[in-house]
């Protein structure tokens, strides 16, 4: 559990140093796209209550994962900010992340409830890589 909210938390960090998953023209444009995107995925996992819930909820991770891999292609043709930069946005954002991070801990249960659940997390998370 703790590795996939190091995974989930380093997801956003990295996101955080650069929106929909449209046509993105900067690194921040990606970052501010990705952030969305991890943060409905969290509120989808809000809504598992069940098996049926948690099927559906699996569905639509599926395809939020599909946007993050979009969005990280588009980022990884964009010139990167240097490591000052990086640091820089990171620390402007440090209360966002940490509120995410809780909001995320909190469902990370639902991936060990829920097989169907944690494969469709792990595959979104893996088009981060």
């Amino acid at each position: 559990m703790w590795r996939i909210l190091g995974i989930v938390c380093s997801g956003l960090i990295i996101a955080a140093c650069g929106g929909d998953s449209g046509h993105i023209d900067s690194y921040e444009g990606g970052v501010e796209a990705h952030t969305k995107v991890m943060t409905q995925m969290v509120k989808v996992l809000e809504g598992v209550t069940d098996e049926a819930s948690a099927n559906k909820a699996a569905a639509e991770i599926e395809e939020l994962g599909g946007r993050l891999a979009s969005i990280s292609a588009q980022m990884a043709e964009l010139p990167r900010p240097d490591a000052a930069e990086v640091q820089k946005r990171a620390k402007q954002r440090r209360a966002e992340g940490m509120a995410f991070r809780e909001r995320a801990a909190a469902q990370m249960e639902k991936l060990a409830q829920y097989p169907a659940l944690l494969e469709a997390w792990t595959r979104a998370m893996d088009t981060m890589r």
